[in-house]
């Protein structure tokens, strides 16, 4: 079957990369499962041996085939099968989320899996992407931790896939606890934008930027006004006492 590059499709092959992400998620038969971008059914199939999936497939010469190569499934209740776009479908009820997703809609997707239910999820990315959000030196990594602990569990070479990405992957574990506590999520995700947006200046400069665009007072303690946004970490953004 002839891959459609623009979904952002490489389909998980290696059979042994498989059994990992399987093990990793941890499933028991009382899971179910949401896998977003199920493919050609690889990893659906594996986790199928364990639980129940859901899946969310957009393309839909996918979604023929999963019908056709899981009709057994499907028939059973064991599979159920969303065609639509992930970031627009509303998620059904699910204890796990464990997908090989497509990489250009990481950031929402896992923002909006973020702001679910759920209790563990086992996700491939773009092995650049995972880096940073397991890191709390960028926008993605820190707002992240006012959500949930992300650990990056191994390293997926290009040739695991079909067809291959430019770049390796990587397998990451969110635990959806908080690292960090904010008092003010909203508040406290602007700022953080604002910060990382203009990251090269110190924070300094940023607060006094953030005070004539938002007419918020934010305040530092000396150390920190000389700091760039890299520097600080999730726990020093969430300290920062915010007041209007």
């Amino acid at each position: 079957m002839r891959m459609r590059k623009s979904l952002g499709q490489h389909m998980l092959v290696d059979r042994r990369v498989i059994s990992r992400i399987v093990k990793y998620a941890e499933l028991s038969e009382d899971d179910v499962v949401l896998e977003v971008g199920c493919g050609t059914g690889n990893l659906t199939s594996a986790m199928l041996r364990k639980c129940r999936v859901v899946g969310v497939e957009k393309d839909p010469a996918m979604v023929e085939l999963l019908r056709k190569k899981l009709s057994r499934f499907i028939e059973e209740g064991k599979f159920r099968l969303i065609q639509g776009d992930a970031l627009k479908v509303a998620f059904p009820p699910f204890t796990k989320f464990v997908s090989n997703i497509p990489y250009k809609i990481s950031s929402p997707l896992t923002f909006k899996l973020l702001k679910s239910d759920f209790r563990l999820a086992v996700i491939m990315y773009q092995r650049e992407f995972a880096e940073r959000l397991c890191r709390d030196d960028n926008r993605l990594g820190v707002i992240s931790k006012t959500y949930c602990r992300a650990e990056l569990l191994e390293v997926v070479k290009s040739s695991s896939f079909n067809p291959p990405p430019k770049v390796d992957s990587a397998i990451v574990r969110i635990i959806p606890e908080p690292e960090v506590e904010v008092r003010d999520r909203e508040l406290f995700e602007k700022f953080v934008t604002f910060a990382f947006s203009m990251k090269r200046k110190k924070m300094g400069n940023i607060v006094r930027e953030f005070k004539k665009r938002y007419g918020i007072d934010v305040a530092l303690e000396g150390s920190l006004a000389e700091k760039r946004p890299e520097e600080l970490g999730a726990e020093k953004f969430a300290e920062i006492l915010v007041e209007e």
